[in-house]
């Protein structure tokens, strides 16, 4: 444990920053002996804007933009991130990694994120957008909470082990017809026809909302908050609430209509200027 020494809050060694008087430790050059990870103090700063406005200041950075080719590199500096709960944290991760589809799935049966990976995306992208946001909205909220119910409020979609939530299933190429009455497969002439993968849900899983089947994953090997539980199994659904939300499920929520509603659409972003920007 250490001691703040803004507040005099004792807190665990690995914190990057104070809860109570949000002392950020990644910048203090009295960190009593404790090494804070690159990467974490890296998310740290992403949710704070330390890293591009002077210290005190305050303010929301830029989206990043979340996409196929920088999403392992944002992915793992949030795995790094978490270290108060790492043993299970890390044991989730491993089962997921190696027993699952989940670096793989796709997010949805349509829609911009059908695709290889959309799940990830989706994943990183709506974490990125409650680190970005919280501290504006709740700055109570632990950053290695939102990670975890940032990462895992959609995990049910991998299904379950040895059962994929999707099946993949190829397109069959378009067929065009000659005059001649000939039918002939456009693949064979076009450079971008190659088969897009389309999905269905497996009919053999067992029926759950997908809330409520990410709750069950993520409890066999964490333990988590009321709150916590609560965002995880409701914030895509928050209307079977009944009005009765969590602060958690509330900027839970949040990031995830803007990751899906403004983010995921270009036009939207172009229309009304929201700033987006590729992570160096």
């Amino acid at each position: 444990m250490k001691k703040c020494p803004d507040c005099g809050m004792v807190i665990a060694n690995q914190a990057i920053r104070c809860p109570k008087c949000k002392f950020n430790f990644a910048e203090s050059n009295d960190t009593s002996g404790v090494a804070v990870p690159a990467e974490a103090a890296a998310v740290s700063a992403a949710a704070t804007g330390v890293a591009s406005a002077p210290k005190g200041a305050t303010g929301i950075l830029p989206m990043v933009d979340v996409n196929a080719g920088n999403v392992d590199e944002l992915y793992n500096q949030l795995k790094a991130a978490v270290v108060k709960r790492k043993t299970e944290f890390d044991h989730f991760i491993d089962f997921l990694e190696n027993r699952t589809n989940w670096l793989t799935a796709p997010a949805e049966l349509e829609g911009p994120l059908a695709c290889d990976k959309g799940l990830l995306i989706r994943s990183v992208a709506v974490t990125k957008q409650l680190l970005r946001i919280k501290d504006t909205i709740m700055p109570q909220l632990d950053e290695e909470s939102a990670i975890i119910i940032g990462l895992f409020h959609d995990v049910g979609k991998v299904g379950i082990e040895g059962k994929p939530y999707f099946l993949v299933k190829e397109s069959a190429a378009p067929t065009t017809t000659s005059t001649l009455g000939l039918s002939f497969s456009t693949r064979i002439s076009t450079t971008d026809s190659t088969p897009k993968n389309t999905y269905s849900i497996n009919p053999k899983l067992v029926h759950m909302d997908i809330g409520v089947r990410s709750l069950y994953l993520v409890s066999q090997y964490m333990l988590l908050s009321d709150d916590e539980a609560q965002a995880i199994s409701y914030a895509t659904n928050v209307a079977s609430l009944g009005g009765n939300l969590s602060p958690y499920t509330l900027i839970l929520k949040t990031a995830v209509d803007l990751q899906a509603n403004v983010y995921e659409n270009p036009d939207t972003v172009a229309s009304y200027s929201f700033t987006v920007i590729e992570p160096k």
